[in-house]
């Protein structure tokens, strides 16, 4: 007669055969199976071996950073012997930085998984410059190497891109979408849409922040911005801020701020990253309407529309610290950390003006295309480009020289540039 196994409660004559699970459960003989063949494909599991887990009772996946924020698991051993699972997760200590942690589980204390499709960083792959073409519905992806495209997105049926944020750890591009009222999400390795994340009303302005991998959208039309985990690309909170916020997102990764720009209120909402809520407001010049950080210094300088100037926030006091003149109708922001330069793309003078952050004072006024609005920075090339809505260009500025070095041609009505540095 067979002779009982306390584990599985089932009957075998011979010893358990160690090339399995001894829990007969489905979720341990998946686990097992994932680990033991790197091909396996176990109903429909994608092998990434990392994962959302749901606890028996539970119909939410787990959560262990207190928000509620699903937390993303990576399997990393399985014990047959006593059903043991080891995982290991990410978690944030209160600030911009992370620490790694060990979670050990039965494997018989779980109901579900779910896969997670991770994209990892290529570092040999950089200096790419991204442009969203608002009447096109594609975004134009520029070799910054040799200034021509490389490559053209197409985003689907009449999304008219606008903003465009770009997360280097993840070579991950974001755009917000301003008619389709969502966000689509490009894979930089391939070039390819990978997902498209629900937003809210007239979604215009994206700001990422890749020490915490969250990204956030300013709503225009309903008054708020929407915050998406990079790890899931989920919407994970939904904040609400001034009066039709727009283009103007900007982050400090070493503070976890985020900075709005409300065109309407005439201010600037200042969010605390770690609690997804507003914690101050900043009143500026009319209509802002475009936002840079400079980590390095903690100044934020946000770019007033109606005024032709740009106001100087201290991050440490928000408070407004200087006001610097610039061209007619300052639309777009782009900051060079390490120069401490600032770009003002003047959308009404068609010219960017350059901002020596040490002394508030304009040093140069660059002529470029036809109505420039969005302004990106590659800080390792010292190169600024400029998107020109009616010549359906991109101006590339030399940094050093504060010249125009090429002309790139774009879609109809670049919008947005983001900058994935190298």
């Amino acid at each position: 007669m067979g002779k009982r196994c306390e584990k599985c409660d089932s009957k075998n004559d011979e010893q358990h055969d160690e090339s399995k699970s001894r829990c007969t459960g489905c979720i341990c003989q998946i686990l097992w199976q994932l680990l033991k063949q790197s091909e396996a494909n176990l109903s429909g599991l994608e092998v990434t071996q990392q994962f959302l887990l749901i606890q028996k009772g539970s119909s939410k996946p787990l959560s262990l950073d207190g928000t509620g924020t699903p937390t993303v698991f990576t399997l990393k051993k399985f014990h047959p012997k006593n059903d043991c699972v080891v995982f290991t997760f990410v978690e944030s200590n209160g600030n911009s930085s992370s620490i790694a942690q060990t979670l050990i589980i039965n494997c018989r204390d779980l109901s579900g998984i779910a896969s997670v499709q991770m994209v990892q960083p290529t570092p040999e792959l950089g200096n790419r410059i991204y442009v969203s073409n608002a009447n096109d519905g594609t975004v134009s992806v520029i070799d910054g190497d040799t200034n021509t495209v490389i490559a053209v997105v197409r985003l689907g049926f009449a999304p008219s891109p606008r903003g465009v944020g770009v997360n280097p750890s993840t070579n991950l591009i974001y755009v917000a979408n301003t008619i389709g009222n969502n966000v689509s999400v490009i894979n930089g390795n391939t070039n390819t849409v990978l997902t498209t994340i629900p937003a809210g009303a007239f979604p215009s302005g994206v700001g990422v922040n890749p020490s915490t991998n969250r990204i956030y959208v300013a709503n225009t039309d309903s008054n708020n911005v929407t915050v998406i985990n990079g790890n899931t690309n989920t919407v994970i909170a939904t904040i609400p801020v001034g009066s039709q916020p727009e283009d103007g997102v900007g982050v400090n990764p070493s503070t976890n701020r985020i900075y709005v720009a409300n065109s309407q209120s005439n201010n600037v909402s200042v969010i605390d990253g770690n609690a997804n809520a507003v914690i101050a407001t900043v009143s500026v010049g009319a209509a802002p309407s475009a936002v840079g950080v400079n980590p390095n210094t903690n100044r934020i300088y946000v770019a007033n529309f109606n005024n032709g100037n740009v106001s100087v926030i201290d991050g440490n006091t928000n408070t407004v610290i200087a006001t610097i003149t610039v061209g007619a109708g300052p639309a777009g922001i782009g900051v060079n950390p390490t120069t401490n330069r600032i770009y003002v793309a003047n959308n009404e003078g068609d010219t960017v003006s350059v901002i020596n952050g040490g002394n508030n004072s304009v040093i140069a006024t660059i002529p470029v295309g036809d109505s420039p609005q969005g302004v990106g920075v590659n800080p390792d090339t010292n190169l600024i480009y400029v998107a020109n809505n009616f010549s359906n260009n991109v101006s590339v500025i030399n940094g050093s020289t504060n010249t125009v070095v090429a002309t790139v041609s774009v879609g109809n009505v670049p919008e947005g540039v983001g900058v994935l540095p190298g």
